[in-house]
């Protein structure tokens, strides 16, 4: 069976300067222009990151990645700094850690996970 680990996430984003400023302040990803209208952050982990301009962002009930980090509260704080909102504050999963999720300058939800 392949690597069943996920190789590449998409973003859709309506203004890709305002997502590229978010994403480098919050998680440091450096979105380097990828082709027309995209950009991409290549993790050198097997993982990659695209950011594809969009006319404009389809909410709902969507597939929800969480993004590992050293500190969730810390991590607050920035996507609240950066034009971010906080769509579920810091809870706790058991045993695992705490997640959050969060809204980005473009309307996506996306997770923030700590471990214990």
């Amino acid at each position: 069976m392949a690597n069943q680990l996920i190789g590449h996430v998409e973003i859709p984003a309506t203004d890709l300067d305002r997502a590229t400023v978010f994403y480098n302040n919050v998680f440091s990803w450096d979105l380097k222009a990828f082709g027309k209208g995209y950009l991409l952050h290549n993790t050198k982990l097997g993982m990659t990151v695209g950011v594809r301009k969009v006319e404009k962002v389809l909410n709902g009930d969507t597939t929800i990645f969480h993004v590992n980090v050293t500190d969730i509260e810390q991590t607050i704080e920035k996507v609240k700094s950066y034009g971010g909102k906080i769509a579920r504050e810091k809870t706790v999963i058991p045993v695992y850690g705490w997640y959050a999720l969060i809204n980005d300058t473009e309307g996506n939800v996306l997770g923030l996970y700590q471990s214990h």
